[in-house]
């Protein structure tokens, strides 16, 4: 059993919150994730419209996961949000690092509308969060930028292979510097209380598939 868990590189910023909490859990990993470390592969993926999919077949490739977990950042949310669903759909509301800044473009010519996130026992996973003190909820949209791309492109490709990886997406709100340094008004949240819902996030994947932890 692996598990991918990817963030997104900063681009043009300083600081992605989902680069900086991947790489903290792949050099610092939480002690309840222990028995889970010979299973987890992380990855930063590049914030690029065209080498987005290529990129994460890569990694898909290598480790072969049985979940992906993709992580975004998600500015002006104050909570952990568990993606629903994905769509087909490219609408950008700032440019990626090429410069690209699609605008109500499909992702997929010839996929489907929307696709649901396949990964499993979520709403679990938000109780088990909120019992912890974390704020955490069901989100109905991913966004159109980069996030719902990944989620969506994975979703399709494991749709047209004929794939069992379940797939979904994690959003977290920026951390402190991003909103001294760039937003100022945004919510944010602690990389420590970041790192703790993904690990409760990934021990309940884990709790509720029955897969091993050894």
């Amino acid at each position: 059993m692996s598990i991918l868990v990817t963030g997104f590189d900063a681009g043009h910023d300083q600081v992605n919150a989902s680069a900086v909490l991947t790489a903290s859990l792949r050099d610092d990993l939480p002690q309840p994730l222990y028995p889970l470390r010979s299973q987890l592969h992380f990855a930063i993926l590049p914030l690029s419209a065209s080498d987005l999919r290529e990129a994460v077949l890569v990694q898909i490739a290598v480790c072969q996961p049985r979940f992906c977990v993709f992580t975004g950042q998600a500015r002006g949310r104050n909570k952990v949000h568990l993606e629903r669903l994905a769509t087909n759909l490219r609408d950008f509301d700032s440019p990626d690092v090429a410069g690209s800044q699609s605008r109500g473009e499909r992702i997929e010519p010839d996929g489907p509308a929307a696709y649901w996130s396949t990964l499993p026992g979520q709403e679990a996973m938000i109780e088990q969060l909120n019992r912890q003190g974390i704020p955490a909820a069901l989100s109905n949209h991913a966004g159109n930028h980069l996030c719902n791309q990944l989620l969506y492109q994975v979703l399709h490709w494991a749709q047209q292979n004929g794939s069992g990886m379940a797939c979904g997406l994690v959003h977290i709100p920026p951390l402190p510097i991003q909103v001294r340094h760039q937003w100022p008004e945004t919510p944010f949240m602690l990389l420590e209380m970041s790192r703790a819902a993904l690990a409760q996030i990934l021990l309940v994947l884990v709790q509720q598939t029955g897969a091993s932890a050894s």
